[in-house]
């Protein structure tokens, strides 16, 4: 169906790991795809240890600090650029140039403000697929998932007002279990 996912179990259950794996499979079944992982600045090194030791037959290439560049080379010479949220914000004009095959972000929360300079970036990145992890995808109120959902299936969950409107205050505001069952039904 080309439907993005969204895994979002609880810290520490392995996401991560779940995420290589399945980077792991996309590789299998398409040598020429190249992914992009975009993570919080902390957790870039993590990831490497964690391709190191779980998928040490996966390419990948840290696209992060000074002396970075980017071009279709790493397309063809790597199967994971794995970058950070600020750097991908910073250089959205070159990395928006390039097609990847999926694009996973870590700890998606931190595109839960769709009027934030990050999210209104990510979601020009261009890809077949997108995938999304985040143990705490709600933190502060349902209009949490409307940016995370949106980058992950554009316009399933309507525009913003009609998310705003038709869940986010309802279930807030009003506590509407009928209203979360249907959302959550339809995430």
């Amino acid at each position: 169906l080309n439907w993005g996912g969204c895994l979002a179990d609880d810290m520490g259950l392995g996401k991560t790991l779940q995420a290589i794996c399945f980077l792991q499979y996309i590789k299998e079944k398409n040598k020429d795809a190249t992914s992009l992982v975009i993570c919080p600045t902390s957790l870039i090194y993590n990831w490497e240890n964690e391709l190191q030791k779980f998928a040490p037959s996966l390419k990948y290439h840290i696209y992060y600090g000074s002396n970075r560049s980017f071009s279709d080379e790493h397309l063809e010479n790597y199967d994971i650029i794995i970058t950070s949220y600020g750097t991908m914000r910073n250089d959205i004009k070159e990395l928006k140039e390039h097609k990847f095959e999926y694009i996973l972000l870590d700890e998606s929360q931190q595109i839960k403000n769709p009027d934030a300079q990050v999210t209104k970036a990510v979601v020009l990145l261009q890809s077949k697929n997108r995938m999304i992890l985040s143990g705490t995808p709600v933190q502060n109120n349902t209009f949490d998932l409307y940016a995370q959902m949106n980058f992950l299936n554009p316009g399933f969950l309507g525009n913003r007002e009609f998310f705003k409107t038709n869940f986010a205050t309802p279930i807030d505001k009003s506590g509407d279990s009928e209203t979360a069952a249907q959302l959550r039904r339809l995430i």
